[in-house]
């Protein structure tokens, strides 16, 4: 396929370059980093009617033309046939508000999708649009596989890391990386969570997952001693914390490499409360000097209640309140009062979602500790971390500004 990607973020394209040619390698790539340099390149392309794009993947956030400029483009030439799919940062009723205009052009939309975008669903949603066999558009992921053979998936050769940065928003510099996990199976590409996490929590190997990526993380930050400048990051599960034998891993983990800054980021669903047993768990990772944050805060259960019981280090701002906040009153001042609170209380807060410098600016005003987000890089694969670290510090040393 000859495919479009318009976004005026160069790791984001690079990310979902890297995504296509890990499912599948024969695919030609054009970039354009704006709405206009994109419509200039459809026109280009575009000969006696014929579209030589066989799908065009748009921001809708963008200066020098945005995403609804290639949409009205797109509406008023000939070139309606062409597959558009759209993506962006917004929330859910934007995105559905887009979709709604897009159909209302009579034009071919594969689809609407938040940031990051998970290629694999946007080719099933091609598929259905096209009706083209799925072996000419990608390798076919074998879903009923995946669930068969969840536990032989959880191995460290199908496990592979990616890492979020932190970024100190007063300094600009590099404070930390959240772990994200993606499995992989041979020939089909990487999985994502939202994919395998109900699968492997179901067959109740929520723990054996987190050890294993606790392990992969951990001997990577021991192998690059630059990477023990900062914290590193891993996702638990509030059922994690039931298992003794885990909890005891974990510290011992952390004991055997003490000068790992490690952090626990604590996701509890709406339906568990934090047991007893879990608060005892916590309680033992604290005074072990394992840090805790808790995550998605604004969105999980009883969240006030779990301020008030345990000393978290940090609380990350959920990024439905974040990425808009620059437009949407209601979302800043919710973001506005979790820093107060925040303040008031001697705990860090994050800021997770920020995919602009709007955003990352009033964050800024608000008085806002960390932000992460697709506007300092999208997830990073392990094996290019250092690299991106030495250019992101490279670029930024003694230029960054937030005003």
């Amino acid at each position: 396929m000859n495919i479009l990607i318009v976004d005026d973020q160069t790791f984001i394209r690079k990310s979902i370059k890297n995504d296509f040619l890990t499912l599948d390698g024969n695919h030609n790539f054009v970039e354009a980093d704006s709405g206009n340099a994109a419509i200039k390149l459809i026109e280009i392309n575009t000969i006696e009617g014929l579209d030589f794009f066989d799908l065009i993947i748009a921001d809708l956030k963008m200066d020098d033309g945005d995403g609804l400029a290639i949409i009205d483009y797109l509406a008023n030439a000939s070139s309606k046939s062409v597959p558009l799919a759209i993506i962006s940062s917004s929330d859910v009723r934007t995105l559905e508000l887009i979709r709604n205009i897009i159909s209302g052009f009579n034009l071919c939309c594969v689809g609407v999708y938040q940031k990051p975008l998970d290629v694999d669903v946007l080719l099933e949603d091609l598929v259905i649009k096209s009706g083209e066999p799925k072996k000419n558009l990608k390798l076919e992921t074998k879903k009923s596989d995946v669930k068969y053979n969840i536990k032989k998936l959880l191995n460290e050769d199908a496990i592979f890391l990616f890492y979020q940065p932190k970024i100190e928003i007063a300094s600009g510099k590099i404070v930390g990386f959240e772990v994200l996990t993606r499995l992989c199976i041979k020939e089909d590409g990487f999985i994502y969570p939202d994919k395998f996490i109900p699968l492997i929590e179901d067959a109740g190997l929520s723990c054996i997952l987190a050890k294993l990526v606790l392990n992969q993380a951990v001997s990577q930050w021991e192998l690059s001693p630059i990477l023990k400048d900062y914290t590193l990051s891993v996702n638990i599960s509030a059922h994690d914390l039931l298992s003794t034998d885990f909890i005891n891993y974990v510290i011992d983990k952390h004991i055997d490499s003490s000068d790992i800054k490690l952090m626990l980021e604590l996701t509890e669903s709406q339906n568990m409360e934090i047991q007893d047993k879990s608060l005892q768990s916590l309680a033992k990772l604290i005074i072990n000097d394992i840090l805790i944050s808790l995550d998605d805060f604004g969105k999980s259960y009883s969240t006030f209640d779990r301020l008030d019981s345990l000393p978290f280090n940090e609380i990350k701002i959920d990024r439905d309140f974040v990425m808009d906040l620059d437009s949407n009153k209601q979302h800043c001042a919710i973001v506005e009062s979790i820093i107060a609170l925040a303040k008031k209380i001697n705990v860090t807060v994050v800021a997770e979602g920020v995919e602009t410098a709007s955003v990352l600016k009033r964050l800024n005003l608000l008085g806002c500790d960390i932000a992460q987000g697709y506007h300092f890089s999208p997830p990073i694969e392990g094996r290019y971390l250092l690299n991106w670290i030495n250019e992101y510090n490279s670029h930024n040393e003694g230029s960054y500004e937030t005003s």
